[in-house]
């Protein structure tokens, strides 16, 4: 099954090759690979997060889409990947993810360090779990309301206030709180109700 936004296509990204729209606050010990379809984070450590923010366009209104997966020569922990949306900066932007151990969060990074979460840790029957499986993610904002959709089933949705003249959008990969692990996105794409 491939991410697939309804409306009109703004940004599509087939991860053929490294694409330097995208912006993120790195962290030491993991690497980034983009090719052959997906965007690849290698953590050499546990505990970490990669946003990477699309910095060429700013929306309002918009579907964010990516499948997100873990390889299957990994352990099932509780590694997550997910898309960005109504992102201010590489420090200030909201997330929607999906672990491997078949929970989602939509969390709300303020400054370094400092989140809050509209939709805390919860599971999901709409959630494939484990490794080696997909699972395609929309995250939807029209107006100041967010509403969430893990293989085509909605499972939230929240009202908050959206960047003015719009946000950045984009997808972030998490390694497991307890060892490393290794999260893959491919079909990111973004489009207009």
């Amino acid at each position: 099954m491939a991410a697939t936004c309804p409306g009109i296509v703004a940004f599509q990204d087939a991860f053929a090759a490294p694409n330097a729209a995208y912006r993120s606050v790195k962290p030491v010990d993991f690497s980034l690979t983009i090719s052959g379809g997906k965007a690849e984070a290698n953590f050499q450590k546990p505990g970490i997060s990669i946003p990477m923010q699309y910095m060429a366009a700013q929306f309002g209104d918009v579907s964010v889409c990516a499948t997100v997966s873990a390889p299957a020569t990994d352990k099932a922990e509780d590694q997550a990947a997910g898309v960005i949306f109504w992102a201010v900066s590489s420090t200030n932007y909201y997330c929607f993810e999906v672990s491997v151990n078949g929970q989602f969060i939509v969390a709300h990074q303020n400054a370094p360090g400092d989140w809050d979460v509209p939709l805390p840790w919860e599971p999901s029957d709409a959630i494939q779990k484990g490794v080696g499986v997909t699972n395609v993610l929309r995250a939807q904002t029209v107006g100041g309301v967010a509403t969430f959709f893990i293989n085509g089933q909605q499972v939230g949705t929240f009202t908050d206030t959206p960047p003015p003249g719009g946000g950045l959008t984009g997808f972030i990969l998490s390694s497991s709180n307890t060892s490393p692990q290794t999260m893959d996105v491919s079909d990111f794409s973004v489009s207009i109700p």
